[in-house]
């Protein structure tokens, strides 16, 4: 099986303080999962676009299975009473998971360490029609990732297919339910620094030919940018 990942998108809301939100999220939701074997690790990220979902959630994990199995599935029914208030308060806990797409094009910067992703991150999700599929991991593998490994402040890029959406959490859940199914590929890409994008190699890793041909024909091209506030690994 491929290895998963599970994607958490979150805004707390006006019932819920911020503070509140991140004690509970820190000390006892991502405690609790990271006591399973098979969550590799877990990362939590804020926005740094001004865009809302403001927190991001992303659990590394030995393959989707994971979520099916004990102990993760057995986590609902064992919920505290805090965990039960955040979620009738919370405006959104949005859930999608995701397949590593393989084969991982190029490993990561030197010297990078997994217990200290980003601290800067980009994920793209990019929805394009089934005859452009092939296009597009093309030009991922042949062109880009390889163009944004040059790029001063490169850490690491990773390439998922979506597997599975929701159900989502929270008042906005309905919201999230109207929107439909998210684009099909995600990329995520690490960054030392926002001043990489200001650099001639990321300017021309962002403008080729090949890149927009494919932005001008995607049916989604939707970008988020985050930065981190914790990380935790086994």
């Amino acid at each position: 099986m491929s290895p998963g990942l599970l994607y958490v998108p979150g805004e707390p809301g006006p019932n819920l303080p911020d503070a509140e939100w991140n004690d509970w999220y820190d000390n006892e939701h991502v405690p609790l999962r990271m006591a399973i074997p098979t969550i590799q690790s877990t990362s939590r990220w804020t926005a740094a676009d001004g865009e809302q979902p403001t927190y991001l959630a992303m659990y590394d994990l030995d393959s989707c299975a994971v979520l099916s199995e004990p102990p993760y599935n057995t986590l609902a029914s064992t919920a505290s009473e805090r965990e039960k208030s955040v979620f009738q308060r919370v405006q959104l806990l949005d859930r999608r998971t995701y397949d590593l797409l393989e084969p991982t094009v190029l490993p990561p910067a030197a010297g990078y360490d997994a217990s200290e992703p980003g601290p800067y991150l980009i994920t793209m999700q990019i929805e394009v029609k089934p005859e452009l599929e092939d296009d597009l991991n093309r030009w991922y593998r042949e062109e880009h990732v390889g163009l944004l490994a040059k790029v001063p402040g490169w850490r690491r890029t990773r390439r998922f297919v979506l597997k599975d959406v929701g159900p989502a959490k929270g008042s906005d859940a309905g919201k999230m339910a109207e929107r439909g199914r998210p684009p099909k590929y995600m990329a995520v890409h690490e960054w030392e620094s926002p001043a990489s994008f200001d650099t001639p190699e990321f300017k021309h890793a962002t403008s080729t030919p090949w890149r927009m041909r494919m932005f001008e024909s995607a049916d989604a091209w939707d970008r988020r940018f985050y930065k981190l506030m914790r990380a935790w690994t086994q």
